[in-house]
């Protein structure tokens, strides 16, 4: 912040001072001419800051009031406009006006009146004579209180001789009612006047009633995100919240989940919306994410993906999170917006005394789906020893007992020439043993009091789990603390500190090789796993290193000469495993030898200050610190295989990273009505800024290297970061900034009518340096929104079951910058002192990508609110999309030329009803659909479309215009003149690799998703579940393909039973066991050679499924125990479950979990860590 701005803010705290001594927050200064009372009540609240509550059938809101106030008290300003027929009470902050009870005064006074001492008693009911349980009933201004039964009924003792009694229930208007001589008092409470007169956060943390908003959020509870908890709060979300897909990745406990709000919307750029916490504007990246080139080598290693910033989140300290879909709800945020908004509110301390909550559950994990294997065939014998890599061999009940260990040959880089390999003759379910029951453990304690003026809240959480892949684990510590203050009855202040750590050990994924459960699902059937399970390795194992050249001592001469060609004689942890060669490895060895660890921690603070400057005039300072820290660490011990070769001293890579942020928004806002007119306006500026460091050290050979080379290193596993050659440790730096003015402004007319309009201008680095460039004109860019709603249920009569009917329509442009890459930048040889450009070519005049989006929709109430439906269509085109081409310079050309469009409808139904007594049922079902095309993509100088795709492991994710984004093409097989498929001399099919016969295969996205919820609620017994859906969609399972090449796969092995049963066989081909052709043509061909070409990674062809899918996803029962540990003091336990089993699924993986949260890559499945069955405890105290 500068002096100036500095300055400025002090001046407003001085001013702002100056005014809270001139005025009475508890007087009203007015003049009403012919304003109905539901103006002058809302000009009270206005005034006082008090909320003023009241039943609508027992106020005239309507009667005409004429009256002059100055500084008058509010009490006599009540007494004055309520007339004979009300009375009123003021509490706290809260005015009640009650229809007035026979000999009771205007204005309730305490009563002090002592008496005999007596018990009243009676029942309390909602509106439909339904008993309301845990209803508070209090004897004003004592410490008397109770609850009602599970009946509804109360029974309290007083000695006052007419006590006021309060009842308050969540939900319900509070009455106030005074007992007079009567010993029995029913009382029927109504629901709170209006749900849609809440107030909910919006874009800024701009608050607003709901009923205003012109375009479609939807907040969802804290109750409702912690029902069943999982430890990444995005993950809650699902089928909670219509047009909202979240696919979580393989990373297990505390893994990144992507998510997209209304279809895909960027191709090169993010598609995920911006997450904002309190306010301010959170990073949301996910660590180790493959980019748009990251599906080559798919097939190649084994991939794991990290976590993001929102995993660091106590899911806790959440009080509410509302989901702004589209860019019509987030065009405040401007070049952030196009892919919606997620608004975190965290919760703060409450007035009152101390508040302690804790709450703990435990819940048990296993593999929700595996593989299906066959159980029949192993491994054949090779002539040169050993058994082959795949289950194409005879059937394991053929091998006799005394052939169980048979001797295979070592490779040339062992001193031993053979090694025992030790198989079985029966079958046995090695996942199952492979995998552990894991254990997530998640246990928080918060604490929250104070006073009107002080506030305080502090909460410390841990989360924990014990994976399902032995030594894998995750721990999560998380610490927060929040303080308000309030000064002088026009300063607010409001600090909040979050800390959280994470700490994983090896964390799981999916690939191939150096994947444990890539070696476990392709070993032979035959191979006895038991016995590597228990000898994973050789104590003291001997082989050889690689080829390497030092200074060797020539003693005849003395002197050092340089050698080529040598090795170093190796000792230490041998692998022990059937196969020593490249590209295998025991499950065991790389699940127990190998390892990683990441530490990441997020310190996170912010401080608002907000003045009341006068009449509806505030300002508001906002600072947030944000410094994300990372260390990783992890290692392959020697004589791991790779794809190319045994690991000779072991690997070790180790990294460090650190992003601090620094935001600031400063925001000026009037609100005021003005008669029928409500007005709310806000200016602001925003500053950001975002550096990060990182270095990274990636070791080859962990071994220690003699400095003059003259003798050849023979330690291995030395895993520390001195290890290894020169030049080992890489550091990097990048910084952005972007910076912005902001308007927006609301009017409203007799809460009826409202229209917005919301303006922002950007400034983002990378256009700043295309500008100095000189290849732009400008470095900033403006985003605007506008809208307008009607509440037609308030301007026309409707029947009397249509409670309410709201229309909203919007339109808006929102933005998403290009990336911050270092596109001039030119790199220096060190060694050559050659110049290196940036690897770009041709003009580039970058933009914003631009989403122009228009919504409509209603919302609706029936039969007393009970039935709710809302609706909205959406349409909404990106254009300027960021692309690359390659070129055949070799370089890579850039483009703002792709338009990509998403238009598609959201509804959510909602019923409140009893079917029976006592029984409440309350259920939600939304769907949603969403049809993704894209228009444009880029063209070369000749109007020519260009190639622009993805190469994932023999599938291709291709972006042409009149496709979608997420379109997958694979090869098919040549086909000859007559359109059979050719086959080679040996019986094999053959492919056609060439790419220009591609078949489309489908869209990884699915079309329609949906959830329904339902909460039952009987007496203390509460029952919830969640069905959620997708339907469409494709994923494509390299597992399955690789199975199948091995011929592990139940599918293989039941052909070749099939085969052997009736008698299939090539006969073209030897008379092999057969399988025909999918031609129609009638050929038989050899299976082995069948599905050899079909499986592994070239031709996924036959491993296209439909990602159409439906679960149940979440359940809880539970009990609660009220007033066990005093008033109000509840003990709840619930049995929880989440994923328990699929209602439908068409495809053999779990198509909702993705491989790699990477544009393009959530379609594709390749030995991925499978995703958990969760079932448990929950535990929930309040004291």
């Amino acid at each position: 912040m500068n002096k100036k701005q500095t300055y400025l803010l002090w001046l407003i705290f001085a001013v702002s001072l100056f005014f809270s001594v001139g005025a009475s927050a508890q007087t009203v200064t007015k003049t009403f001419k012919n304003e109905s009372l539901k103006t002058v009540l809302k000009e009270v609240e206005r005034q006082t800051k008090m909320s003023v509550i009241y039943n609508v059938d027992e106020v005239d809101t309507n009667r005409k009031i004429t009256a002059s106030f100055k500084q008058t008290p509010v009490r006599e300003v009540l007494t004055r406009v309520l007339g004979t027929g009300n009375s009123f009470d003021i509490q706290n902050k809260m005015i009640t006006i009650r229809k007035r009870l026979e000999g009771q005064e205007s204005s309730v006074q305490p009563r002090s009146t002592q008496g005999v001492t007596r018990k009243i008693s009676g029942k309390v009911v909602d509106t439909t004579g339904e008993p309301l349980i845990g209803v508070s009933v209090k004897v004003r201004n004592s410490g008397i209180a109770v609850v009602t039964n599970v009946d509804g009924e109360y029974a309290i003792t007083t000695n006052e001789s007419n006590p006021a009694l309060e009842f308050s229930y969540i939900g319900f208007a509070p009455q106030t009612l005074l007992a007079g001589g009567r010993s029995v008092l029913n009382v029927t409470l109504r629901e709170e006047e209006n749900k849609l007169q809440e107030v909910v956060v919006t874009a800024m943390g701009i608050q607003r009633k709901e009923s205003s908003l012109t375009y479609a959020t939807q907040r969802v509870k804290a109750e409702d995100l912690m029902k069943v908890q999982d430890p990444n709060v995005a993950n809650s979300l699902e089928g909670k919240v219509s047009g909202i897909t979240i696919t979580p990745n393989a990373g297990g406990a505390g893994g990144a989940s992507k998510i997209i709000l209304r279809g895909n919307k960027s191709i090169l750029g993010s598609s995920t919306p911006l997450i904002v916490v309190d306010g301010v504007p959170m990073e949301n990246s996910t660590r180790g994410q493959r980019g748009f080139g990251g599906g080559e080598g798919f097939e190649y290693s084994s991939i794991s993906e990290g976590s993001d910033p929102l995993s660091l989140i106590n899911p806790d300290d959440i009080e509410s999170m509302n989901v702004l879909k589209g860019a019509n709800a987030a065009a405040l945020y401007g070049s952030r917006a196009a892919n919606g908004v997620i608004m975190i509110t965290t919760k703060k301390g409450r007035e009152g005394k101390l508040d302690i909550n804790f709450t703990s559950n435990i819940t048990f994990d296993t593999p929700l789906l595996t593989p299906k294997f066959q159980n029949i065939y192993g491994a054949s014998e090779e002539a040169t020893g050993g058994i082959s890599l795949n289950s194409w061999g005879p059937k394991l009940t053929e091998r006799p007992d005394n052939k169980l260990v048979i001797d295979a040959p070592m490779g040339d880089r062992f001193y031993d020439k053979t090694h025992p390999v030790h198989l079985r003759n029966f079958a046995h379910d090695d996942v199952k043993d492979f995998f552990r029951t894991g254990v997530t453990t998640n246990n928080s304690v918060s604490l929250s009091g104070g006073t009107e003026l002080m506030r305080s809240y502090f909460s410390m959480a841990n989360s924990h789990a014990n994976g399902m892949m032995r030594t894998n684990s995750y721990n999560r510590n998380s610490f927060n603390f929040r303080q308000t203050f309030k000064f002088f009855k026009r300063l607010n202040i409001d600090v909040s500190l979050n800390y959280a750590e994470t700490i994983t050990r090896n964390r799981p994924g999916g690939g191939t090789v150096g994947n444990p459960l890539y070696h476990l699902y392709t070993a032979p059937r035959n191979l006895d796993m038991g016995y590597y399970r228990n000898n994973y390795y050789v104590a003291d194992g001997r082989w050889t290193s690689g080829l390497q050249a030092y200074y060797k001592l020539d003693p005849t001469t003395g002197n050092f000469k340089y050698t080529s060609g040598q090795r170093a004689d190796l000792t230490g942890p041998l692998q022990n495993w059937a196969f020593l060669s490249k590209n295998n490895n025991n499950p065991y060895w790389l699940l127990n030898m190998n390892g990683s660890k990441q530490i990441e921690n997020r310190l996170f603070g912010t401080i608002t200050a907000k003045v009341d400057i006068y009449d509806g005039l505030d300002f508001q300072v906002r600072m947030n610190y944000n410094q994300l820290r990372f260390h990783s660490t992890s290692r392959q011990c020697a004589t791991t295989f790779s794809p190319d070769n045994i690991v000779d001293y072991g690997r070790f890579w180790d990294s460090e990273a650190k992003t601090t942020e620094i935001y600031t928004d400063y925001l000026l806002s009037y609100n005021k009505q003005f008669g029928d007119y409500v007005v709310s306006a806000t200016a602001g500026f925003v500053g950001h800024t975002i550096k990060s460091t990182n270095k990274g050290t990636s070791i080859e050979q962990a071994t220690y290297l003699d400095p003059l080379m003259r003798k050849l290193p023979t330690k291995v596993n030395y895993f520390e970061t001195n290890a290894g050659d020169r030049g080992v440790t890489t550091t990097s730096k990048s910084s952005n900034w972007d910076r912005a003015w902001l308007f927006t402004a609301q009017l409203g007319w007799k809460d009826m009518v409202y229209i917005d309009g919301s303006f922002r201008r950007d400034w983002y680095r990378p256009y700043r340096i295309f500008k100095q460039k000189g290849a732009i004109s400008k470095d900033y860019f403006d985003f605007y929104g506008v809208g307008a709603n009607a509440i037609v249920s308030s301007m026309v009569k409707l029947p009397k079951w249509f409670s309410y009917l709201k229309y909203r329509i919007s339109y808006s442009e929102a933005g998403n910058s290009i990336p911050n890459n270092a596109y001039s930048a030119i790199r220096t040889n060190l060694q050559s002192g050659a110049a290196a450009g940036s690897g770009y070519v041709g003009e580039f005049h970058p933009g914003p990508e631009k989403t122009g989006s228009f919504e409509t929709g209603i919302e609706t109430l029936f039969f007393g609110e009970r039935l709710s439906f809302d609706f909205t269509y959406y349409n909404a085109t990106v254009r300027d999309l960021f692309m690359t081409a390659g070129t055949s310079s070799g370089l890579t050309a850039l483009y703002n030329s792709a338009r990509v469009r998403n238009q598609g409808f959201e509804a959510t139904i909602g019923y409140d009803f009893y079917p029976v007594r006592k029984l409440r049922w309350c259920t939600s079902y939304n769907v949603s659909f969403n049809n993704n095309k894209i228009l444009e993509t880029a063209f070369d100088k000749q109007g020519k479309e260009m190639l622009i795709q993805q190469n994932v492991a023999g599938a291709r994710v291709r972006y042409k215009r009149g496709g979608s984004v997420g379109d997958m093409y694979v090869s098919d097989f040549q086909r000859n003149a007559d359109g059979t498929i050719a086959v080679a001399n040996d019986g094999s099919p053959k492919l056609d690799n060439s790419g220009k016969n591609d078949i489309f295969v489908g869209n990884m996205n699915s079309k329609w998703q949906m959830g329904w919820s339902n909460t039952f609620t009987y007496k203390n017994f509460n029952l919830f579940f969640l069905i959620n859906g997708r339907i469409g969609g494709k994923v494509i399972s390299l597992t399955e393909s690789y199975l199948d090449y091995y011929g592990v796969s139940k599918r293989s092995g039941d052909a070749r039973s099939r085969a052997e049963a009736n008698n299939i066989v090539a006969k073209d081909y030897g008379n092999q066991p057969g399988i025909e052709l999918p031609d129609g043509s009638g050929r038989i061909v050899p299976i082995d050679k069948y599905y050899k070409v079909l499986g592994g990674s070239s031709n996924p062809l036959n491993y296209v499924y439909n990602a159409t899918n439906f679960r149940l996803r979440e359940l809880s029962l539970g009990y609660t125990f009220r007033d066990l540990l005093g008033m109000n003091h509840n003990l709840s336990v619930s049995f929880i479950a989440r994923n328990l089993f699929f209602l439908y699924k068409d495809c053999p993986t779990d198509p909702d979990v993705s491989l790699s949260t990477g544009n393009g890559l959530g379609g594709f499945e390749l030995f991925n860590m499978p995703s958990s069955r969760s079932y448990g405890l929950s535990l929930k105290v309040n004291f």
